[in-house]
C-alpha cells in the first residue's frame, strides 16, 4: 500500500518519546526514521526477538506498515514478556482481531480524538488518514492491565 510509507510526524513521535524515551525505531526506512537507531525493511525487524538487540526495561517505537499490522502486534506482544517495551501507534480499528488481541496484551490504550493525525507523504502531510490513531503501550512484565484514555489530537501535536 502507498501509505505503508507514511511517516509518523515529528511533534507526535517527540511527544511520546519525552515521555518513553525510546531507544530504537522497529518499523522504520532510511527516509523516515524517527530514532537515529533504527530498523527498516532490510533489517526485518519482525525476523528477530528484540530482546536481541533492546536492553530489557528500555521503550522502542513502532509505527507499522498499515497493510499488515498483527505481525507487528505478536513481536510486540513478544517483546514485552521479555522485558522491552513498545509504543505503537496504529489506526483504530477495534473491528479486526489484531486489534483486540493487542488490547488483551496492552499495559494502556490511549485513543485519539478530535481529529486525525495527517501521516507525511516525503515530508507532506496528508489528508487522507481514513481512520483515527490509536497508542498501544506494551509496557515491559506489565501484560494487559489495560488501561484505556482518551487523548486530544491537540495534545499530542503540540
Amino acid at each position: 500500500m502507498a501509505n505503508d510509507s507514511w511517516a509518523t510526524p515529528q511533534n507526535v513521535y517527540d511527544n511520546m518519546n519525552a515521555e518513553f524515551d525510546f531507544v530504537a525505531d522497529m518499523a522504520a526506512s532510511r527516509d523516515n526514521h524517527k530514532h537515529p537507531y533504527y530498523f527498516d525493511e532490510d533489517d526485518n525487524s519482525l525476523s528477530f526477538p528484540w530482546s536481541y538487540k533492546i536492553v530489557a526495561g528500555d521503550y522502542v517505537w513502532c509505527n507499522p506498515p498499515y497493510s499488515n499490522i498483527a505481525p507487528w502486534v505478536d513481536q510486540a506482544i513478544a517483546a514485552q514478556a521479555q522485558g522491552v517495551g513498545t509504543v505503537m501507534l496504529v489506526m483504530a480499528d477495534p473491528s479486526v482481531k489484531w486489534f483486540a488481541k493487542a488490547q488483551k496484551y496492552t499495559t494502556e490504550t490511549r485513543f485519539v480524538t478530535q481529529g486525525r493525525i495527517a501521516f507525511l507523504n516525503n515530508g507532506v502531510p496528508q489528508s487522507g488518514n481514513n481512520k483515527g490513531s490509536v497508542f498501544f503501550i506494551f509496557a515491559p512484565k506489565m501484560i494487559g492491565t489495560g488501561i484505556t484514555k482518551y487523548i486530544t489530537r491537540a495534545s499530542i501535536i503540540k
